[in-house]
């Protein structure tokens, strides 16, 4: 279950991590973000104290940044909204595979997928070209993949209007982490895009080919 955090807390990181919430008081602003779409509805429950407060989930944090983020960068509000509802799938996505009932799910599935292709290749209607035993030595292995992930950070970034790279700035990229990018907007006119310059505890620069036309979304997750 995802953590929720007090909206006392959460506006108190926000502000942390340079979230901008105006002049006036930054409740009134959450709650008209709640009201046009981009935040989901708050929730009551008691806190640590024993008082009932309104509560957040954690993920509401990521998303006050990306709308201060693409605010920064010109986004109309359409964009904005547009950008929050994928960002809002991305998280889902991966909570779900963070979830330990998916993993055994999926090492499940792969087990038996995997009996089916020995039991073929038995059968002689397969051939997969190396002893059974070693296949199932290599699947072995590659099994305990899904129960050892551990997914280090995910967030979302920006390519700005007529920039081809970026660095991203995380503290908990570590050495040898593997980086994974996907575009949520058109960033042409480049063609491919990389990861490089990885340093571990501060982040890692993403390339394109091509500086783009527009401002390019992106989300990005690391694991180990």
């Amino acid at each position: 279950m995802e953590k929720m955090l007090s909206i006392e807390e959460l506006i108190k990181k926000a502000q942390t991590m340079g979230v901008d919430f105006g002049r006036g008081d930054p409740y009134n602003r959450l709650r008209y973000y709640t009201k046009i779409g981009w935040l989901p509805h708050m929730t009551r429950q008691r806190d640590k104290d024993g008082n009932i407060r309104g509560h957040y989930p954690e993920s509401v944090l990521s998303q006050l940044i990306t709308i201060e983020k693409l605010k920064e960068a010109g986004a109309s509000n359409d964009e904005i909204a547009k950008q929050i509802e994928i960002k809002s799938k991305y998280t889902n996505l991966i909570n779900l595979i963070k979830s330990k009932e998916v993993r055994n799910q999926i090492i499940s599935y792969s087990t038996l997928l995997l009996l089916l292709v020995i039991f073929a290749n038995e059968l002689g209607l397969v051939n997969l070209g190396q002893h059974k035993s070693s296949i199932i030595e290599a699947f072995s292995s590659a099994s305990e993949t899904p129960q050892t992930l551990e997914i280090m950070a995910s967030g979302e970034g920006i390519v700005p209007k007529g920039r081809s790279s970026v660095f991203i700035k995380e503290e908990k990229v570590a050495p040898g982490a593997k980086i994974y990018v996907t575009f949520t907007q058109n960033f042409s006119p480049a063609t491919a895009y990389w990861v490089t310059n990885v340093r571990p505890g501060e982040g890692f620069e993403l390339k394109l080919d091509a500086p783009v036309y527009y401002n390019a979304t992106f989300n990005w997750w690391t694991s180990r």
